[in-house]
């Protein structure tokens, strides 16, 4: 059994993780940070949490993430970190953290999108036009954190450019991503907590080498 601190548990994420438990027998949602729902501990109270647990999830806000990676350096317990607009500071201060505690930071969060990215480098090795249309619904903050990760990851492994063309078109919550004829969509949330979940199982396990992605979480 894997137990979770989930800060932001009212998020929406938050609270498909915990209809996602439901299915999920090896992993649980001990206790929750929040702003200030009083079902839960906000972030003035961490230094008060008393379940136990193995690792943190943080889908919350960046003006409570430098309290998060704080009290996750305190308590030493490996943090996954799904919050996002973090300014330069915060990220250099995971990206240190993360010599002394594991922690993973997902531009990316879902398997089936990993796959995705991976093939698209594999078509940035044998070409050269590389198009990444990516088509979301009307709120999403573009470009996204996985076109920013697939231009990252060719240019770093290739040293090719992506072109990215970003649109918001949808009313529900779906999420495309085109490059020539590879294609990958996300409909809802309920798989991404689902993943997120799975992430929490491997990171228990994981010893401090630098931030994890789904890249080298697996090998």
């Amino acid at each position: 059994m894997v137990r979770i601190l989930w800060s932001g548990i009212t998020g929406r994420v938050g609270k498909l993780a915990i209809e996602a438990l439901k299915d999920n027998d090896d992993v649980l949602i001990v206790a929750g940070v929040c702003r200030n729902d009083c079902n839960y501990y906000n972030y003035d109270q961490l230094d008060d949490i008393k379940e136990e647990y193995d690792v943190i999830v943080d889908f919350s806000h960046s003006d409570s993430f430098d309290r998060v990676l704080n009290y996750a350096l305190k308590v030493r317990k490996p943090l996954i970190i799904g919050t996002g607009r973090l300014s330069d500071k915060q990220v250099a201060a995971y990206e240190e953290a993360a010599k002394i505690i594991p922690i993973f930071k997902g531009g990316n969060f879902q398997f089936e999108v990993k796959k995705f990215i991976d093939d698209v480098l594999e078509y940035a090795k044998v070409n050269d036009d590389i198009l990444l249309v990516e088509t979301h619904y009307k709120t999403k903050n573009i470009p996204s954190e996985t076109a920013k990760r697939i231009f990252e990851r060719v240019f770093n492994e290739t040293g090719k450019t992506v072109n990215i063309e970003s649109y918001l078109e949808y009313d529900e919550l779906i999420n495309d991503y085109k490059v020539a004829d590879l294609h990958c969509r996300v409909v809802g949330f309920e798989q991404l907590a689902k993943d997120v979940l799975k992430i929490a199982e491997i990171m228990k396990e994981k010893k401090p080498n630098g931030v994890y992605t789904l890249d080298n979480l697996i090998e």
